[in-house]
């Protein structure tokens, strides 16, 4: 079967890997003008000939960042350089000659497509940690010991997590410039694995905790009381909560399909009963003039999104929480930690506790199973409202399951 070409945004768009594997796609009417598709984005190339030999250029900024109408100019402007029998990468053959650590994580950043939050976090390592450091350093000269004091360095702040994720950072970043042709050796590969043990958390919010946070919550503003709320109702991400838009509420059953995340193992959304105090907060928030259930005027122009915006972090209201009621060290992860730990103490099944915080399930049984599970999670989360009603001092209602009808995926 004949590949598929592109000429406009919309056919872009559409593109994706074929078999999982990165895939090069052409322009339909411009020779040399390329997409790269993988798993991790969208990459314009741009093919040319200089003194009979071959050439390959990679625009510094991936799709759709830079837009198709960008590229076509940029293309343009490039094959018009090599015709002139200028080169293009003139610029970059030149930092080749002797790049830097710094060159190396500059490369990076301009043709490696990051999730938002994973951009900021990699600059902010680069740019406390790693370029004060080295960023002066040839990248050829780089050592093992060099690396080994980048760690040390972030170890000594108590930040093993942290200290981890630079060398990857380096490691990533050496590689990229390994197949792009910016340096000739690798070092990384020789370099033996520098990593520190990492303690995962286990904070669980206890039920005098949770008795006072509670109340609390009722004095931040609007969007974040209920976020809060929500989040140890539901036990879902943060950021799901806060991006939960109201044409994924279905009012006549009362579910929340939950998105399948961008990334991840998890490729399947996660359709959600709520129960009454959950359906409580949202179903006021319904309404046909806004698509976020918690909109913020503050997020309006929020690369990616159309509309008003919707609430993004809960940090300063987290910390609101923590000095009115002197509970320390918690984050809203632990939240969902709380609520999946409540359901194991009121009896919920380990696979369907699972099911409701929508983890993956693994081996056989992930591949296989497609059954929703929909009446059991719906069954889970009422014994979780009731065990925060009592928690809580909540008057008991009744809280019965509406009756669901399974869906085969």
């Amino acid at each position: 079967m004949e590949k598929a070409k592109f000429s406009t945004s919309r056919e872009v768009d559409t593109l994706a890997p074929i078999d999982g594997k990165q895939t090069d796609y052409s322009h339909k009417t411009l020779p040399g003008f390329m997409l790269r598709v993988g798993p991790r984005g969208k990459k314009w190339i741009v093919r040319y000939y200089l003194d009979g030999k071959l050439k390959t250029h990679t625009l510094r900024k991936p799709y759709p960042d830079l837009s198709l109408e960008e590229a076509t100019k940029e293309y343009k402007r490039i094959r018009g350089k090599a015709l002139d029998g200028e080169d293009p990468q003139a610029q970059r053959v030149e930092k080749k000659k002797a790049p830097t650590v710094a060159d190396i994580m500059e490369l990076y950043f301009q043709e490696t497509p990051l999730m938002a939050k994973g951009q900021k976090e990699s600059e902010r390592i680069t740019n406390k940690d790693i370029l004060p450091a080295i960023g002066h350093i040839k990248a050829l000269d780089l050592k093992r010991q060099h690396v080994k004091d980048i760690h040390r360095t972030i170890l000594d702040r108590g930040a093993s997590v942290m200290a981890n994720r630079a060398v990857e950072l380096l490691r990533r970043a050496f590689n990229h410039a390994f197949e792009e042709e910016l340096i000739e050796i690798n070092n990384f590969p020789a370099i033996k694995k520098i990593k520190a043990p990492e303690h995962t958390r286990e904070r669980v919010l206890s039920d005098e905790e949770i008795r006072k946070i509670w109340p609390a919550m009722d004095i931040l503003s609007a969007n974040m009381k209920d976020i809060h709320k929500l989040l140890l109702l539901l036990g879902q991400r943060t950021q799901d909560i806060c991006s939960m838009k109201t044409e994924d509420i279905d009012t006549e059953h009362k579910t929340w399909t939950v998105p399948a995340p961008p990334r991840g193992k998890n490729k399947q959304p996660n359709i959600l009963p709520l129960p009454p105090l959950a359906w409580a907060i949202i179903e006021p928030r319904l309404t046909e003039d806004n698509q976020w259930v918690f909109p913020s005027k503050y997020n309006r122009n929020r690369t990616g999104y159309t509309g008003s915006g919707h609430s993004k972090s809960t940090k300063n209201a987290r910390l609101k929480l923590i000095t009115i009621t002197g509970i320390t060290d918690w984050t809203g992860h632990d939240l969902r930690r709380t609520l999946r730990t409540i359901l194991a103490r009121e009896g919920v099944q380990p696979h369907i506790a699972e099911k409701v915080v929508g983890h993956v399930q693994t081996g056989v049984e992930g591949i296989y199973d497609r059954y929703t599970y929909l009446k059991e999670k719906g069954q889970a989360l009422t014994k979780l409202e009731r065990a925060i009603r009592k928690i809580v001092g909540i008057e008991q209602k009744d809280a019965k399951v509406i009756a669901l009808k399974q869906v085969s995926a």
